[in-house]
């Protein structure tokens, strides 16, 4: 592998861009801009020229960088997106799971795992332009810190398939959905239903496929466990407690809370205030089943309890200091977000707090581009997965408004570092 270190590789980098830079000069050409593109003589169809061959050897250099510093699961998944096309195949074939530890020749792979060698050795070049195995000498192929985390990791490969077979061909679809349905709301009207050709909201429709639904669920749990998404920026950000008003401890319902992985973590949290508060996991039957508190650390015995609810419906716990509610809306247009903040307005105390741990998607110009891009095309994955949207601080506070004008939002907090913000909202009664 290329042993250039850091300072090297920048070194390298500064001074083909002087270079390219002088040349353009010398040579009477303006620099690429976004307001104007490329010089026509850098375009892929120019004939040969040192520009142009400065152009190249800068991009090389650049893309290196951006590998060399980007985490192995985001080589496999850029951004928490879709799989590589280089991927997929990977893990569906088996290869990434029962690829040796200590390397392998095409060959071997190929036999053992019944495929043709021809097939083996171009999938293998085409992971390695990714970064994805390496390839140490001719038909010889050796782990890279992203085909390791590939074999050892089958949430990451299901969310790998979830992007491909679910997520991608709903996206591919969401320009057909948009004509057939114009103004629609309904989960059932996106790419996704169009693709399956089922007129199900997905999550019904998974429901008689108990593979596919399992495939989801171990996809967005390894999702949630990313560095990203991780809940203690949730727990630094927030002041859960540690006693409420009436002196009580401070009382969290985690609404949809799945099998409590938050309400988990935010109850063993460091954080001295979490380390106090209660917490009531709400999900539907099935699931909630599934995180009974016989499974919990005795740590956390009578601090975290399960509770069945369909957050569609009127919000059981009364009083209670917080309403979380952590990638939820997220999954739902502005019709059904709605009505699922307007079921907490009867349990809702002045002064109580709802949390809404989502994507806040930046305007204009708050933030680089590429954060932005990430953020609008998870927008564009909610589209056409569930006719669902990300939302920009502008859009909470209008869906705030139109739930009920006594939804204030209050402060929204964008941890360092986290793909998710924190934001509070306080019911004014």
């Amino acid at each position: 592998m290329d042993p250039l270190t850091l300072q090297q590789r920048a070194a390298s980098i500064f001074e083909t861009t002087t270079s390219l830079a002088t040349e353009l000069a010398q040579t009477g050409h303006p620099e690429p801009s976004f307001e104007h593109g490329l010089p026509p003589h850098l375009y892929g169809d120019a004939p040969e020229s040192k520009a142009g061959n400065l152009k190249y050897a800068l991009l090389q250099m650049v893309d290196e960088l951006h590998a060399l510093l980007t985490e192995p699961a985001q080589l496999l998944v850029p951004e928490m997106r879709l799989p590589t096309l280089s991927v997929h195949p990977l893990v569906r074939l088996g290869i990434a799971e029962n690829f040796p530890e200590q390397g392998t020749s095409v060959a071997y792979l190929a036999n053992s795992l019944n495929l043709r060698e021809s097939v083996v050795r171009r999938l293998l070049k085409h992971s390695a332009t990714h970064h994805v195995f390496y390839e140490a000498r001719p038909d010889f192929y050796i782990h890279t810190a992203a085909s390791r985390h590939l074999a050892q990791n089958q949430g990451m490969r299901d969310w790998v398939c979830v992007g491909a077979e679910e997520v991608l061909p709903g996206t591919l679809k969401i320009a057909d959905a948009l004509v057939k349905y114009p103004d629609s709301e309904e989960p059932e009207h996106c790419g996704w239903n169009l693709a399956n050709n089922t007129t199900q909201p997905v999550f019904r429709a998974l429901a008689t496929s108990p593979t596919r639904a399992a495939g989801i669920a171990n996809a967005m749990n390894w999702l949630a466990k990313n560095s990203g998404f991780s809940p203690g920026y949730l727990a630094q950000a927030f002041p859960w407690g540690p006693v409420s008003d009436s002196g009580e401890p401070f009382k969290i319902v985690d609404v949809g809370g799945s099998l409590g992985h938050i309400s988990r973590a935010l109850a063993a949290h460091s954080h001295p205030a979490a380390g106090k508060a209660e917490f009531i996991v709400q999900d539907l039957p099935d699931i909630v089943a599934q995180g009974t508190s016989d499974l919990l650390p005795s740590d956390l015995q009578g601090r975290v309890r399960f509770e069945a609810h369909d957050f569609f419906t009127e919000q059981p716990v009364v009083g209670a200091d917080v309403y979380l509610l952590r990638l939820i809306l997220h999954d739902w247009s502005d019709k059904y977000a709605v009505l699922i903040l307007r079921a907490l307005i009867p349990a809702l105390k002045r002064g109580a707090k709802v949390v809404l741990n989502e994507r806040v998607v930046p305007g204009f110009h708050q933030v680089h581009y590429l954060v932005e891009r990430d953020a609008r095309e998870f927008d564009m994955h909610m589209l056409g997965f569930q006719n669902a949207r990300e939302r920009t601080r502008d859009d909470w506070e209008g869906l705030l408004k139109e739930a009920d004008g006594r939804f204030k939002l209050t402060a929204v907090r964008q941890p360092a570092g986290s793909f998710l913000a924190v934001v509070e909202v306080t019911w004014l009664g």
